[in-house]
């Protein structure tokens, strides 16, 4: 038809009828549609709740020892809770009552106190101790061995020298000295017990004791207590160069030999006077043991003079756990220079008798110097010194090594790995016997662990994981337990509720109880369930006949580094004697079992007693789902400790400066808010556990669930991470090992527990500057109790760690699987971030390359310009598919790149000078930004590290170099026509390949050890080199354009870092599981272009703003988690929890730059379109 003027401008135009463009179009849209909805389904319902749902451990039949929790399954540690798994919790309490009998009990006290366990020399027993274990069910029970330094006994004398005069001085013996009494300085044999007259049986001697010989006059010092010796100063008593003889009581016998040595005195004999025995002495007609109550005249109590007050554990080890090959210090800051040695009062009589009348006497002085036991033997009491010519001939020497130690350790690992509670007894004696201290304790350990053992043979899963620990070296300076706590504090500080010690289970029939107040509600709840032994009245509880008064957690037994040390609640517990009860020859060859079989507790009901308490207090905080504890009475604690306080200031007249008055005011105050804040959280925790213990919820209704879960989480992680609160990194004024704030033992009293020890130390040297420091600490730990508490974060896990840099620990990782946990946790967040971390922009690019023409293609309307248009496609031939890649891979990073072309670049324009001015402020300033925005609250240490720095710095110049290969590798193979070739690729390859090669060489990376460097690197090489072949395609792209995105990603990403450097210690670690799910959902809309039609326009502009915007936001977040990681793992590997590898570090910023730079070049992009 021809056109012309007359042609009507409207005319009918066929129009092809719309065909489908696939043949199967409609079942390709329901398979594109369903491979979308199944992607965000996974996300809401599977990768949302794994992150945040407990892995289970239930005995199914499944291959893994834990899967991941699915939103079907239950959200509880395992299916019966929170009743207890296996058996009703009813149940277990009936096995652990019933179980313990005195006929094992004695059995086991019978075997550890028939012969010597001096620490170090006792292996045998720790070796029969483990199998007995084993034998009760405890299969995961095995030996920690540590190298420490200790001395044992060569030889010792000591005799009291009389001079004969100037013409006798090249006649006598002792350079003109008569001897004139020569002591024992041993113990009698006794027919009626036998292990007084073995031949392998331990001297009398002093642990930690100095060697040394000194001939002098000799003073009594009464109880050689701090103030005695003040007391002496002030009488004008000369000290200075003379021997103390002191009385043992009323502080720890290392306490009494450091004073002296402070004062110039050259030694110290230390003796047990009867008055510390109450009722039960000759004087008052009893007969002397073993034919009767009272004490044995030639009995004599050894002991450690290690200066526990300081420091306990390892002398040369100090904060750190003594392995093989670790440094070691000077230990004459902890043990004494001047020798010493223990007699018994038999010895003692003498050398008192020749002090009568010389000197003032102990009448003279105040009520603590009266009440000597032996005025009846003829003893005055005189101070002295003694007469110039009456003096005594110490001697002694001792034997310094090195020698392994042995921690029995056994394990239950329960459905909630990083709740632990930890039970615990040292095994070593200083003598053969030793029936009440400690192995009373051994015995009962040995019986609940038996108990358990039976619970778990009839199907009882704990729902925390259980630790037994028979120590060694406590008697020396608690040297076992230390090192442990030393060696596994990473892993203490993250997972321990609580430590319960029991040293002596019974050395009479009064129940004595040291404890955090966390612990004191559980105590008395646990006595209420118990029989006492002594039933008076038919039916009557412990807690019935028990004064109920729980001392304040001091020192002299192993829970010292659990309390003090590392925050962990804890718990000491035995039965003691009475001032009318039978005498306990405390460390004397006459603890022994006939003792105890004879005086001690001849039916052996009090250590089974004491075994059915401890298992019943231990059950209860290993079952009960909310944590058994009640911060109530510890804030009511802390009101009293305040008072008691402000009333030693007031005596001490310090409480008159207005800074000291405000600074009492402001401790008031603190502890105040925190009573409210306990108050609250005990309510919300009571009524967590009604609720727990009633709810029947559906499995679809997931969402209650993980709430429920994540409430109770919260709630025990509170509870949990209570008491760390306390710990202050400083640590105390020239005791830096005590981190704990409220308690520690007295500075001159060993044993006894001081509250705020800090404080008190400060109103005794009536100090004000100190005092008003000490108060502000103090003040700052409780508001940090308070605001933990109050939190209202998902996740406490990360909280800061105040121990910070104290411990420097050389030794190899642990090996426990419950200790690695934390550390494999972290390497499994790496690993899953990285496999959503992929940069799936390019596939999306690669989505778009073009195809080869199809037959099919169609126009819409037949006009003869059209079908020229369509017959010249279809006749020529199609244009090569790699001459157009270029074009389609820069349209997928936004099109019309040529007009960024004619866009003023500020960047690229001036001088170099100006350029690397404005990349400069470009960074810094958005530096400042990040840092006035995000780090509110900096580190509390003062700074970072020198440790911490070198590996940060380490860990981001390997992510430089990792950088700096990627560039020159992807530049190379762009060169060689790599990136055209991976262009034509099926973009489904790509993504498979790329994640194969990625994650293999990543993970051949990540488990090749540091030592194995040529492996390593190839690795680390080939892993970069896999990121360069998937990147170099965006060579394409202009060189400013990718400058710039390079400036803009170092600038957000050097800013994050330093936040996240110089920020408040892993105050951003809680991150990692908000993240991970927020990489999924990046991941999904990356995949979105590959499984969505292109006419759904605006799901696809909203995939692509989730890509961008929300990949900057999270891998923005992956920067500021992974610098604190880094940080973090610094700080284990400094301790030796895992092994320094920077190389690994490094992995995960390198993932982050990529991404980021990825999203800043296709956002310069967009921006420049838009222009």
């Amino acid at each position: 038809m021809a056109y012309n003027e007359q042609t009507p401008l409207l005319t009918t135009v066929q129009v092809v009828p719309l065909q489908p463009r696939y043949r199967h179009s409609t079942l390709r849209r329901f398979c594109t549609i369903a491979l979308s909805t199944t992607l965000i389904v996974a996300v809401v319902l599977f990768l949302l709740p794994i992150n945040w749902l407990p892995r289970h451990d239930w005995d199914d039949g499944w291959d893994s020892d834990r899967h991941w929790a699915l939103p079907w399954s239950s959200p509880y540690p395992h299916k019966a809770w929170p009743a207890s798994q296996g058996i009703s919790f009813d149940e277990l309490q009936g096995i652990l009552l019933s179980t313990p009998n005195e006929a094992n009990a004695r059995k086991w006290s019978e075997y550890y106190a028939s012969g010597p366990h001096l620490a170090g020399k006792n292996l045998t027993q720790a070796l029969w101790t483990k199998d007995r274990w084993q034998e009760f069910g405890i299969a995961d029970s095995s030996i920690a061995t540590y190298d420490v330094y200790l001395n044992y006994p060569v030889d010792h004398r000591l005799a009291l020298l009389e001079s004969q005069g100037e013409g006798h001085q090249d006649q006598g013996a002792e350079n003109g000295y008569e001897v004139k009494y020569e002591c024992k300085l041993e113990e009698d044999v006794l027919d009626e017990d036998p292990t007084t007259g073995l031949d392998n049986r331990v001297p009398t001697f002093h642990g930690y004791s100095a060697s040394g010989d000194a001939i002098a006059q000799y003073v009594y010092v009464n109880f050689g207590t701090y103030w005695d010796y003040e007391d002496l100063v002030k009488a004008n008593v000369s000290l200075e160069g003379k021997i103390a003889i002191a009385k043992y009581g009323r502080g720890f016998r290392g306490l009494k030999v450091k004073r002296a040595q402070e004062l110039g005195m050259v030694g110290v004999v230390i003796y047990t006077d009867p008055q510390v025995d109450g009722e039960i002495t000759e004087h008052n007609g009893h007969k002397a043991y073993p034919d009767g109550p009272a004490r044995n005249p030639s009995s004599v109590q050894r002991g450690s003079v290690a200066d526990i007050s300081t420091a306990p554990g390892d002398p040369t080890t100090v904060g750190y756990p003594s392995k093989p090959g670790v440094p070691r210090q000077d230990p004459s800051v902890i043990i004494p220079s001047i020798p010493s040695v223990p007699i018994s009062y038999q010895d003692a009589l003498p050398l008192l008798q020749s002090l009568n009348g010389y000197g003032p006497s102990a009448s003279d002085f105040n009520k603590y110097w009266q009440g000597g036991g032996l005025s009846y033997k003829n003893v005055s009491y005189n101070i002295g010194p003694s007469l110039p010519s009456l003096k005594l001939h110490l001697h002694n020497r001792q034997e310094y090594t090195t020698t392994p130690i042995w921690d029995v350790i056994g394990i239950i690992n329960g459905t909630v790995a990083n709740e632990v509670v930890i039970l615990g007894n040292h095994r070593d004696a200083w003598v053969a016997g030793g029936a009440s201290d400690p192995n009373s304790g051994s015995a009962a350990l040995n019986e609940l662990i038996r108990s358990f053992g039976i619970a778990l043979q009839k199907g009882w899963k704990p729902l925390r994981t259980i630790v037994f620990a028979s120590w060694d070296g406590e008697e020396h300076a608690l040297i076992g337990s230390t090192e442990w706590v030393e060696e596994y504090l990473p892993w203490l500080s993250n997972a321990a509720i609580a430590y319960l010690n029991v040293d002596m289970a019974t050395s009479g029939p009064e129940l004595a109880a040291q404890a955090s107040p966390l612990l004191n509600k559980a105590i008395y709840e646990a006595t209420e369930l118990v029989l006492s032994p002594n039933q008076t009245v038919a039916g009557q509880t412990v807690r019935d006949v028990w004064n109920g008064h729980i001392k304040t957690m001091g020192s002299g037994s192993d829970f010292t580094a659990f309390q003090d040390f590392a925050g962990i609640p804890s718990i000491n517990l035995g039965f003691s004697r009475t001032a009318r009860s039978p005498v306990y020859h405390y460390h004397s060859n006459y603890d022994s079992f006939h003792w105890m079989d004879t005086f001690g507790d001849k039916d052996w009901r009090y250590h089974t007693a004491m075994t059915k308490l401890w298992a019943l207090l231990a059950a209860r905080l290993i079952e009960n789902p909310i944590i058994h504890f009640n911060a109530t009475d510890y804030a009511q604690a802390l009101a009293s400790y305040v008072e008691a306080v402000k009333d030693k200031a007031a005596k001490s007249s310090t409480s008159n400066s207005m800074g000291v008055q405000v600074a009492f005011h402001n401790l008031e105050l603190a502890v105040g808010r925190m009573r409210n804040a306990t108050v609250g959280f005990d309510s919300r925790a009571a009524l967590l556990e009604e609720q727990v213990g009633h709810a029947n919820i559906p499995w679809w209704k997931w969402w209650q669930k993980l709430r429920l879960y994540l409430e109770v989480k919260k709630v025990n992680d509170g509870y949990k991470y209570l008491e760390r609160q306390f710990l202050y990194s400083d640590g105390l004024d020239g005791r830096s090992w005590f981190k704990h704030v409220v308690f520690a033992p007295g500075k001159w009293t060993g044993y006894a527990g001081a509250t705020f020890p800090g404080l008190v130390e400060a109103v005794e040297a009536r100090d004000e500057e100190a005092i008003e420091r000490w108060s502000s600490v103090i003040e700052g730990r409780i508001d940090a109790a308070t605001e933990l508490l109050k939190c209202t974060r998902t996740s406490l896990v990360s909280l800061h760690d105040p121990i910070s840099n104290s411990h420097k620990i050389i030794s190899s990782s642990p090996r426990y699987r419950f200790t690695n946990k934390i550390v494999t946790e972290k390497k499994h967040l790496t690993m899953a971030a990285f496999v959503l971390r992929r940069p799936f922009a390019i596939t999306s690019a690669l989505k778009q390359l073009p195809k080869a023409a199809s037959p099919a293609t169609r126009t819409l309307h037949s006009s003869p310009v059209k079908q020229q248009l369509f017959s010249q496609r279809s006749s020529t031939p199609i244009t090569n598919t790699l001459s157009k890649s270029r074009q389609i891979f820069q349209n997928a990073f936004r099109r019309h790149e040529s007009s960024y072309q004619g866009i003023p670049n500020p960047a690229a324009a001036g001088t170099l000078g100006q350029r690397l001015l404005y990349g400069g402020a470009i960074i810094g300033g958005t530096v400042v930004a990040a840092n006035v925005i995000f780090n509110r609250e900096t580190r509390e240490d003062g700074g970072m590290p020198p440790y911490e720095r070198s590996f940060l710095n380490e860990t981001f110049a390997h992510t430089g170099l990792g950088i700096g290969i990627i560039g020159v590798a992807a530049t190379a193979l762009h060169r060689s026509g790599w990136s055209y070739r991976l262009m034509a690729t099926n973009p489904w390859v790509v993504v498979g390949c790329s994640l194969v090669a990625s994650l293999g060489t990543m993970y051949g990376t990540m488990n090749t050890h540091p030592d194995n460097y040529v492996q390593k690197y190839a690795l680390w090489a080939g892993f970069n080199v896999a990121q360069a072949a998937i990147l170099s395609p965006l060579l394409f792209l202009q060189p400013a354009l990718l400058a710039r995105a390079g400036l803009y990603t170092v600038a957000m990403m050097g800013s994050l870092a330093f936040v996240g450097a110089t920020a408040k210690q892993e105050k951003y670690l809680y991150l990692g599981g908000p993240l991970l799910a927020g990489v999924a959902l990046v991941a999904v809309s990356g995949f979105a272009p590959l499984v969505l039609p292109a006419t759904a326009a605006r799901t696809l502009m909203w995939s692509e703003r989730i890509w961008l915007y929300g990949g900057l936001a999270v891998f923005g977040g992956f920067t500021l988690y992974d610098t604190q990681k880094i940080l973090q793992h610094a700080r284990l590997a400094q301790r030796g929890v895992i092994q320094k590898d920077v190389v690994n570090e490094s992995i995960g910023l390198t993932l982050d730059f990529l991404n980021i730079f990825i999203r800043m070049v296709q956002i310069l992009g967009m921006q420049q379109r838009r222009k």
